[in-house]
């Protein structure tokens, strides 16, 4: 079974906005962020989380993630 993904986003009453990503570790994290930025404005502050670190355990066939 897949790892539960979740991006939670929060927008406090003066209009600034706050993600935090779930259940994607690594540069993947960084590739939805990035997405998201283009979406919702510039990125002001980046922190990377404990689970940033954990090893991506999701399999690749022929370099393309399932």
């Amino acid at each position: 079974m897949a790892e539960k993904q979740e991006i939670e986003i929060y927008i406090s009453e003066d209009g600034e906005v706050k993600f935090h990503i779930k259940g994607i570790k690594g540069v993947r994290c960084e590739d939805v962020a990035r997405s998201l930025e283009k979406s919702l404005g510039k990125i002001k502050d980046f922190n990377r989380t404990s689970e940033y670190y954990d090893t991506d355990t999701t399999k690749s066939i022929t370099g393309q993630q399932l």
